[in-house]
């Protein structure tokens, strides 16, 4: 039996970009006395106050910030990028989907080849992953709380077919 987890597409919010080719300690150092947190390493997250700062692949990370200050963090962002990255807006890049529920981890087990019970994938883990042929990528908030980015044009089909699995989950009483 389970808790059935609940999803829903989550506000708007501005994704940035940042994609280093030179000095990454150095950038990581700018970032941090900027925004507050130091670049996140492989697979991992870490928020500073109302910004999310994710690493997607060698050399590049994705912030996610409150749309009414994109501009100003844009212009942060290229500065601490300086002449070693850029800084480019990708808001319409991704959906961000919430999922909340202490089983989230159950629904993501499905159509999909992600071992989403792994113990190591808690709080600031961040991975990708295909399912039902959609590419979507994940960043564990909380132990309660995973989001899901994925392109606007899956986002229906995946809301979909996550609504027929949790459907189909046997829940507890």
């Amino acid at each position: 039996m389970t808790d059935a987890p609940r999803f829903q597409a989550a506000p708007a919010e501005a994704l940035l970009r940042l994609e280093l080719w030179a000095n990454a300690a150095t950038v990581s150092r700018r970032f941090e006395a900027v925004f507050g947190a130091a670049l996140p390493g492989p697979s991992r997250s870490a928020s500073a106050g109302l910004t999310r700062v994710m690493w997607r692949e060698p050399g590049a990370w994705m912030m996610r910030t409150p749309l009414g200050g994109r501009d100003e963090a844009l212009a942060h962002l290229a500065e601490v990028a300086g002449k070693d990255g850029a800084a480019t807006d990708i808001s319409g890049a991704a959906v961000r989907v919430a999922l909340r529920g202490r089983d989230w981890r159950i629904l993501l087990t499905h159509g999909g080849v992600f071992d989403a019970e792994a113990p190591a994938f808690g709080p600031g883990c961040v991975a990708g992953t295909v399912i039902e042929h959609i590419a979507v990528r994940f960043d564990v908030i909380t132990e309660d709380q995973v989001d899901a980015y994925v392109a606007p044009s899956f986002a229906e089909d995946l809301l979909a077919y996550w609504t027929s699995v949790a459907r189909d989950l046997a829940v507890r009483g």
